[in-house]
């Protein structure tokens, strides 16, 4: 850290901590206003000052639009906007750090707040690069990242001594004490608070031709034998108090009291959890090799609780991180099958603590009544209580509001939940907004919309045919142009993984409806539509009509040329996956290992793969076995060791599947928190 706190700047007007104090407030206000769809009177206040914060709320506001929207234009305008920032910051900063009437801290160095701000610019301006689409953009928002991750580490080491320090002088004070004393020192130490990261080395010439390497796909590309050691690396009335008792130390009672040192506290919390709990997720290996460069490791144990521990305070930093965390809950989360289901499991951060999660949409809901986004959140948390009618209540009230992208995130959430309680009409129409909306995944969307008009000519292919020809014609426009709109989005130069899926899919129908002389929407086997609902996790938030609706349009008696199906082991692999995953969420476990066993595992892999094959399927089943048995180890009778064990064995022959299939980077997600949970689980148990 002492870099960055030493050496001449250039002689700049005096700061005055109140009035810097002021531009703080005005702009975390301004940024809640944003948060509670009060856009125009956000912008306004973000407009009148040219202050390190006005700048950085800017930039802010800039990023979170092109993110919800996803689209390439604004992540240009909002990078743009956020270098500005980071040079503003900078320059702050350094005058800060030698002004007598700027901002002093008990805790922080001079200009820390501005250091944390330029470290913010650095991260958001990063992400922007790696997901414009650009190799040699990605790869300087890679090291980007690096630098940012440097600062926050080296932040959070100044707060880990400075409170190691205070720990030690309450010891002291409070010896004669010993077991109040001893309590309390425990409670101090046991903050999370860095000083355990991993310290990074300085980037090479090689390590950037590595990483261009690994970015471009150059064979040979080298791998870095890089060892990581631990780091060494006023008047206004502000409300600081902890507003949600979500973790059981106040930060008050460790001297983080002022404005500027909870923005600090906070906003570090916020940007290092995010960062370590997004790359403990990453398992892919191009994303992992560039990681592994860069020196980055990730750990959702310590992502999480500094999250929670951002969200206790009534400012920005807190609604963001309540935003990411109920988005990693009820999202990626919510996503996998496999969790803890013990009686600590309400406890563990990293897994899905469900008490704190309403408590904390509770608090946020009345924190920001008017905003869209937290209505989204409690629709989604409706959804994963399995409860669709509730969320589509809510969603298709939601959808006014004054920010685009806010609109558009909130209709693919729609399109989703219509989609997983079978009502094809309100998806199809979802999907169009959505494709009005959003340049993002046009293929997605028209596919989408495509399988719903399947589905719905499917309900009447036999006793309505007028009806049965306009929905007919319908399927056959929306899943003939998804493929023509393919690859218009990249990121880091590939490909959308749904985007090769498309067109792979639509591929095999367009050659088995030449080779059998029928349309294409009769050359569609197994249920497009819930194998979607699949990959989106749609099975866990449906209630058991709605899953026993998904089984039903399974049958092959709904398809033109059942026969056909029935003999070929490309569809009916993708049945029996789809048959088993629904009946094992309806409760009837060995019924659904039994359609396993029979239909997919007697077969050799590589019958699975091959021209325009759903390969995903095999290893799915994999999973689905693993599933199986992580539910059965609560059965009564059951031998809970021998069902874990299990259950982590077919985990691992998935993760080590040997060849790559469509959609791995979906089951990655799986595979990486039902193998944290399994293992949690074997150490809580004592084996």
């Amino acid at each position: 850290m002492s870099r960055w706190f030493r050496g001449a700047t250039k002689a700049a007007a005096p700061m005055v901590a109140e009035e810097e104090d002021r531009h703080l407030l005005q702009v975390e206000q301004a940024l809640l206003k944003l948060l509670n769809d009060d856009i125009a009177e956000a912008d306004k206040i973000l407009k009148q000052q040219n202050s390190s914060y006005h700048h950085l709320g800017r930039g802010i506001s800039s990023f979170i639009s092109s993110m919800l929207a996803a689209e390439k234009e604004l992540m240009k305008d909002a990078a743009s906007i956020l270098q500005t920032a980071e040079n503003k910051t900078w320059e702050d900063m350094k005058t800060a750090q030698k002004s007598p009437t700027a901002f002093k801290s008990s805790i922080y160095p001079p200009g820390t707040e501005y250091l944390l701000c330029y470290a913010i610019s650095q991260l958001t301006s990063a992400i922007c690069a790696v997901l414009s689409g650009s190799v040699t953009g990605a790869m300087g928002g890679f090291f980007k990242l690096r630098k940012s991750f440097l600062t926050l580490d080296g932040i959070m080491d100044i707060e880990s001594k400075y409170l190691q320090k205070r720990a030690a002088s309450r010891r002291g004070s409070v010896a004669s004490r010993k077991d109040a004393g001893s309590r309390s020192d425990k409670e101090s130490v046991s903050l999370p608070f860095g000083g355990d990261g991993a310290s990074l080395q300085a980037i090479t010439t090689d390590d950037e031709k590595a990483a261009a390497g690994i970015l471009n796909g150059i064979p040979g590309s080298p791998v870095l034998n890089r060892t990581q050691t631990s780091a060494t690396t006023g008047s206004l009335q502000i409300p600081t108090r902890v507003e949600s008792k979500l973790l059981d130390i106040d930060p008050a009672s460790v001297g983080i009291t002022s404005h500027t040192d909870v923005f600090i506290h906070s906003g570090t919390r916020l940007c290092y959890g995010i960062l370590l709990l997004v790359f403990s997720m990453i398992d892919n290996p191009l994303f992992n090799r560039i990681l592994y460069i860069v020196g980055f490791k990730g750990d959702r144990e310590r992502g999480t609780r500094y999250l929670w521990q951002a969200a206790r305070f009534n400012n920005f930093n807190s609604a963001i991180a309540g935003i990411v965390l109920l988005a990693y809950y009820n999202g990626l989360v919510g996503f996998c099958d496999i969790l803890p289901t013990d009686e600590m499991a309400d406890d563990d951060l990293s897994g899905y603590p469900r008490a704190k999660c309403h408590a904390l949409l509770g608090d946020m809901r009345r924190r920001y009544p008017e905003s869209k986004l937290w209505k989204m959140e409690e629709a989604r948390m409706h959804s994963s209580n399995r409860n669709l009618a509730a969320a589509i209540k809510i969603l298709a009230g939601n959808s006014d509001s004054q920010m685009k992208q806010i609109a558009l995130i909130n209709t693919f959430e729609l399109s989703l939940s219509a989609m997983y309680s079978q009502d094809y009409d309100l998806t199809a129409r979802s999907w169009i907004q959505a494709a009005e909306l959003s340049t993002w995944s046009p293929t997605l969307y028209a596919y989408l919309t495509g399988v719903a008009y399947l589905e719905s000519y499917r309900n009447v292919r036999q006793s309505d045919p007028a009806a049965a020809k306009g929905f007919k014609e319908k399927a056959t426009e929306f899943l003939k142009k998804a493929p023509t709109m393919a690859g218009k989005q990249k990121v880091m130069a590939q490909n959308l993984p749904f985007d090769l899926y498309i067109v792979r899919k639509v591929q095999k129908w367009e050659e088995r409806s030449k080779a059998w002389k029928v349309d294409m929407v009769d050359a569609i086997g197994a249920s497009p539509l819930t194998e979607m609902v699949y990959f989106w996790g749609g099975m866990k938030k449906q209630d058991n009509v709605q899953l026993q609706q998904s089984l039903d349009i399974l049958s092959w008696d709904r398809t033109s040329h059942a026969e056909k199906f029935k003999a070929d082991l490309d569809e009916t692999a993708i049945q029996a996956v789809l048959q088993a995953a629904l009946i094992r969420n309806l409760g009837r476990y060995d019924e659904a290992r039994k359609i396993l066993q029979t239909e997919i595992l007697p077969h050799d892999k590589n019958k699975f793969r091959g021209h325009l094959k759903d390969d995903w399927t095999c290893p799915s089943a994999h999973y689905e076995m693993a599933a199986l048995a992580w539910v059965e180890k609560d059965l009564d009778g059951a031998d809970q060791k021998a069902k874990v064990l299990d259950c982590q064995e077919w985990l691992v022959k998935t993760q080590k599947w040997p060849f790559e299939w469509v959609l791995d980077s979906r089951m990655s997600i799986k595979l990486t928190t039902s193998i944290l949970t399994v293992k949690r689980h074997k150490k809580i148990m004592g084996f």
